[in-house]
């Protein structure tokens, strides 16, 4: 009787299986997408967009490497974070050894930096968040947007051209290096400013300076290098050579402009500069002399015009230039644009 029991109950049991199993079943309720994330995780007005809550999480991306992969390129829900953007960036983005090294990055794309604005800021401060704000490294006023962060010395903000070049370059035998440090930090004549041979990018033309076309456009003399008839001053990028500049020679002084009792030092109708060419790299001190630029072959300095004097009495009527041994004592009045004359004793 008891294995007669256990026999029917599971035949039972199977009529009742195979019953259920066999019937379609059609109002059963449709699931809904199964998600981890809160709705609004991709929409970045709301406050469950992601990159609100990874900022609130410190962007501490564990998590989402659970799902997305170690590398978040997809892993099993088969979404890459780099469909959308470059964040999270990959291992070496700040080592400057590495290749995934963000100037490195930066550089292969002409440094458009929209991009990296949506996550660090307009300004680059982080929105808020330290480990984001790129002002702890690039401490300048501008961030990344300063000089020196691609061009000059990083380490010193009044070092804001090269050498390093935006390649790492170092070698004045190269265009892009050249005569920069010479002219701008190792002169003892002259005030030189960026924005006598570039066009010095501002908030509303800095994307255009990054990758100027043709190459030619990265040398546009303005101000002092083409003052007065200097306005053919040209670079010539195939030979690195500066020709009809003001700042060498390429000048002319009128004596009719000047007031009568100056025109004692005229010997002609106007005073010249010898207009001399420079080749950007030869670093070697023969194209800097005084006489490079105005002079005569005899050896004077004065300019062509010019009564002729010996360098210790240029004093005399440029005392607020140079001194009694000829050496400039304010370059601010030297190479700029200007006579200044100030006589120290009658002739």
């Amino acid at each position: 009787m008891k294995y007669y029991i256990i026999n029917l109950i599971t035949i039972i049991g199977i009529t009742l299986l195979f019953v259920g199993c066999s019937k379609l079943q059609e109002n059963i309720t449709q699931p809904q997408t199964l998600t981890i994330h809160s709705k609004g995780i991709n929409d970045s007005s709301s406050i469950n967009f992601h990159g609100n809550v990874l900022k609130a999480n410190n962007f501490n991306l564990n998590d989402c490497a659970k799902c997305h992969a170690a590398n978040f390129q997809g892993g099993i829900t088969g979404v890459s974070c780099y469909n959308c953007h470059d964040y999270p960036h990959p291992v070496g983005i700040a080592d400057t050894t590495s290749s995934n090294f963000h100037g490195k990055f930066l550089l292969s794309t002409n440094f458009v930096m929209d991009e990296c604005q949506k996550c660090h800021g307009s300004d680059f401060s982080g929105k808020g968040s330290n480990q984001l704000n790129c002002k702890n490294c690039h401490t300048q006023a501008a961030g990344p947007f300063a000089c020196n962060t691609c061009h000059g010395n990083i380490g010193d903000p009044a070092k804001i051209a090269p050498p390093k070049d935006i390649n790492g370059n170092t070698s004045t035998d190269l265009i892009t290096i050249g005569a920069h440090t010479s002219h701008l930090y190792e002169n003892d004549f002259a005030i030189v400013a960026c924005e006598n041979c570039h066009k010095v990018p501002n908030i509303t033309n800095i994307k255009g300076h990054f990758h100027p076309v043709p190459t030619t456009s990265i040398v546009i003399f303005d101000s002092l290098a083409i003052h007065g008839i200097a306005s053919n001053a040209v670079f010539d990028p195939n030979t690195g050579t500066c020709s009809n500049t003001y700042c060498h020679g390429n000048f002319e002084f009128n004596k009719s402009d000047a007031p009568p009792e100056r025109q004692f030092a005229y010997t002609a109708d106007k005073m010249t500069g010898n207009n001399k060419s420079v080749k950007w790299t030869l670093l070697d001190g023969s194209q800097a002399p005084c006489g490079s630029c105005h002079g005569t072959s005899d050896g004077f300095i004065t300019p062509v015009g010019h009564k002729k004097y010996p360098l210790k009495e240029c004093v005399a009527c440029h005392s607020t230039v140079v001194n009694e041994k000829g050496d400039i004592i304010d370059k601010t009045k030297h190479i700029n644009g200007q006579i200044n004359y100030a006589l120290t004793k009658k002739r």
